[in-house]
């Protein structure tokens, strides 16, 4: 799956430009017609102050062997070469659209001004410093039609590179997630026929899919699993749950964390144990200093911490604040599903001293929007949701004291472990909710 790596293989001070004839793959599809058109993936490019690695980027979406690509940069006001690169990049390959912002306004933004954009049944975000490898389409179309659940998003690994060359190939958080044999779930995976007449490659991206998709399900919020920006990819009516419409979105960064934990929670994901894209660790990243060390941060952990801070909040904002629409898009009972879990999952973000306490947000936003919301949901219903919030709060106040229990995680392994060995599903199951215990 990795053999195409070394066509994106440079320094990261230079600029490769290539012919014209070899930025334009035909991919493997070409050639065969279909029965039936296959969905169109709108792959979207957001870059601020990253010129010098556009052009790989914008290869690498063109480069894919998926037949039906659009391609989309977001330029946020960078300051850098990068309008020259543009340039270069619109004379070469007209194709692509190019949009840019008069005055710089966040990742979120960049996201939202792109998807607006967009057209694709399936969306990619793309940081412009990282690079997709010739399969991620691909493969995550392919997982995506192989799923008997429809889950909001697929999200794949990732390599680590720093000065040309790769470090690391794994995630450490993804791949800790899946070492556990957490989320298999074999019986909601049919992989989709190679003979349907609307797949049109000969072989399967992933032979051994079943033992290669780990699921997280919808109202199960935990700590960051999935993979940054550049490793997935969503469904779009899943996407417009939490992009667009009445309400402004106040969170210049974190947008990859808050999509990630917003249309997790609503409709879960599933994790490709594959790694199908190049994360580039340069110096300059929004995130991470240096590649991955087992027992050593790869970046300041205050980020994470406030990332998780902030996405919590952006959520909960976006599900009080377009309640009109969303209690009717996932009923009334989803939705008061996923603001309870939520509130459960508080405990597991940290206080900060200038921040407003999360412990009673969700109350103070329920109360603000009350006439709203008893309009949505009904006065009985309203009342219901506030005294269960109130309920959850209390509870993970009293649980976020207690001392944690050595023993859960070591029994849950345990459990996951055999209960997959002899095929067990109840000892399967004790072991997630001794995961979460």
């Amino acid at each position: 799956m990795l053999e195409d790596f070394t066509q994106f293989h440079d320094a990261d001070h230079k600029i490769k430009l290539v012919d014209e004839d070899d930025r334009r793959s035909e991919g493997r599809a070409s050639g065969r017609k279909l029965g039936f058109d296959l969905p169109l993936v709108s792959i979207i490019i957001t870059n601020y102050n990253y010129g010098r690695f556009l052009i790989e980027a914008v290869d690498s979406a063109l480069a894919q062997t998926y037949p039906r690509i659009e391609c989309i940069i977001v330029d946020d006001a960078s300051t850098d070469e990068s309008e020259v690169i543009l340039a270069t990049i619109r004379r070469r390959n007209p194709q692509v659209e190019i949009i840019s912002h008069r005055a710089n306004q966040g990742q979120t933004a960049a996201f939202g001004t792109g998807f607006a954009a967009s057209s694709g049944e399936y969306v990619v975000f793309l940081d412009a410093d990282d690079i997709l490898l010739p399969t991620f389409v691909e493969t995550h179309i392919f997982v995506h039609f192989s799923l008997r659940t429809a889950v909001g998003f697929t999200s794949s690994d990732m390599l680590q590179s720093t000065k040309g060359g790769v470090v690391r190939t794994s995630w450490i958080a993804f791949g800790d997630f899946i070492a556990s044999g957490r989320g298999l779930r074999k019986e909601r995976l049919r992989p989709f026929g190679l003979s349907s007449g609307l797949w049109p490659f000969e072989e399967a991206p992933l032979n051994d899919i079943e033992s290669r998709i780990h699921f997280i399900d919808a109202h199960d919020w935990e700590n960051w699993v999935s993979a940054p920006t550049s490793g997935n990819c969503f469904r779009r009516d899943a996407l417009t749950l939490f992009l667009g419409g009445r309400t402004s979105m106040d969170l210049r960064f974190h947008g990859d964390t808050y999509l990630n934990k917003g249309v997790r929670l609503v409709s879960g994901v599933a994790l490709i144990d594959a790694p199908l894209t190049i994360y580039r660790i340069h110096g300059g990243n929004g995130y991470a200093g240096h590649a991955e060390l087992c027992g050593v941060h790869s970046a300041d952990p205050m980020k994470a911490f406030r990332a998780e801070y902030a996405a919590w909040r952006a959520v909960v904002d976006r599900l009080i604040d377009e309640v009109d629409a969303l209690a009717v898009r996932l009923g009334s009972d989803r939705y008061v599903s996923a603001l309870l879990c939520l509130q459960k999952s508080y405990a597991a973000h940290p206080d900060f001293e200038q921040y407003e306490s999360l412990a009673r947000y969700i109350e103070t936003r329920l109360a603000a929007r009350a006439e709203a919301m008893r309009l949505c949901l009904g006065a009985d219903g309203f009342e219901e949701l506030s005294r269960r919030i109130r309920r959850a709060r209390k509870g993970q106040i009293a649980s976020k004291r207690r001392a944690p229990r050595p023993w859960t995680r070591p029994m849950a392994e345990f459990c996951l472990t055999f209960g997959r060995l002899l095929s067990l599903p109840e000892l399967v199951k004790l072991g997630d909710q001794l995961w979460h215990f």
